[in-house]
């Protein structure tokens, strides 16, 4: 069995399954925000030079952080052969389903990127050894159930951005268990910012065929996108540490509930009763793990000394 990391060591922080449920909630609705800009910014850019923007300038919040907060002037770890698995996961996911939102309506494409807790929960358990109580299985399908009652998929999703989406899905999916593995060795920190450094040499081979010339307000918005991606991985890789992989997966269905606040603050668009009940079903979903996990039902381990 692999050992710690020293910097996850060092971190006297136990696990806490309601922090780590908060932590993703609020990673996600950075995510809700980031996704609005991205979706703008497939218009005028492509695909890999978004997600090369997005990754290389999140370093710097967290390259700062490790230099002048944490005071952790080193990002070794055991295990470098899954954090070039993760990052080439996630980074596969995120540019596939980038793909998908280009090619398919936006309900067809975020019914599709709802399996993601299905394939995480049911994974978790032969591959992380993970308990998965029927409890969380519950949450798990009336979100599910909620999130369809939302988006009302128009069925016709045989076409290649359905492909895109349910790869890029699938790939974030085991991108997801890979870093929980990863948490239990490493810190966060280590995980968060060796995922941005490969991925960005990971695309940068094939920037020069694609590149489009920004403007330079273009140029500060692509790296504001990046800077503020920074935080909001590192929130969502944070969660992983404190709660297992089961128990965040249903939170992903939160992401429905903050595009709807931001479209009626942002737009004045009020949902109606149809999406509103769909709502009420993930908010249920969502508090079920939360109150469970709050009795103790699947809390880790912490990371050995």
């Amino acid at each position: 069995m692999a050992t710690a990391d020293p910097a996850q060591a060092a971190d006297t922080v136990q696990p806490d399954g309601r922090r780590g449920i908060l932590l993703m909630l609020v990673g996600l609705l950075l995510f809700s925000i980031l996704n609005g800009v991205v979706k703008a910014q497939t218009e005028l850019f492509p695909v890999v030079q978004i997600m090369f923007f997005r990754n290389f300038f999140a370093m710097v919040p967290l390259g700062i952080v490790i230099l002048f907060v944490t005071r952790r002037r080193s990002l070794r770890t055991r295990l470098p052969h899954w954090h070039l698995l993760h990052a080439a996961l996630m980074s596969g996911g995120i540019g596939l389903i980038f793909a998908g939102y280009e090619l398919l309506p936006l309900a067809d494409a975020t019914a599709i990127n709802f399996a993601s807790p299905l394939i995480i929960t049911a994974l978790s358990a032969p591959l992380l050894g993970e308990r998965v109580g029927w409890v969380k299985w519950a949450a798990v399908a009336v979100g599910f159930a909620g999130v369809m009652f939302m988006v009302q998929p128009s069925g016709d999703v045989i076409r290649a951005g359905a492909v895109y989406s349910l790869g890029g899905t699938i790939l974030a999916a085991f991108g997801t268990l890979v870093a929980r593995h990863l948490s239990k060795h490493d810190s966060t920190m280590t995980i968060v910012f060796l995922f941005m450094a490969l991925s960005s040499a990971m695309v940068i081979p094939l920037l020069p065929s694609v590149w489009v010339t920004p403007t330079p307000l273009q140029v500060a918005g692509l790296i504001a996108m990046g800077l503020a991606s920074g935080g909001a991985q590192y929130m969502t890789t944070r969660a992983l540490f404190h709660a297992p992989a089961a128990t965040i997966a249903p939170m992903n269905y939160s992401k429905m509930i903050w595009a709807l606040l931001i479209g009626f603050f942002a737009f004045g668009d009020w949902p109606g009763p149809v999406v509103l009940a769909g709502s009420a079903l993930v908010l249920a979903s969502t508090w079920v793990v939360y109150r469970s996990e709050g009795h103790g039902e699947g809390r880790p381990k912490p990371p050995p000394a």
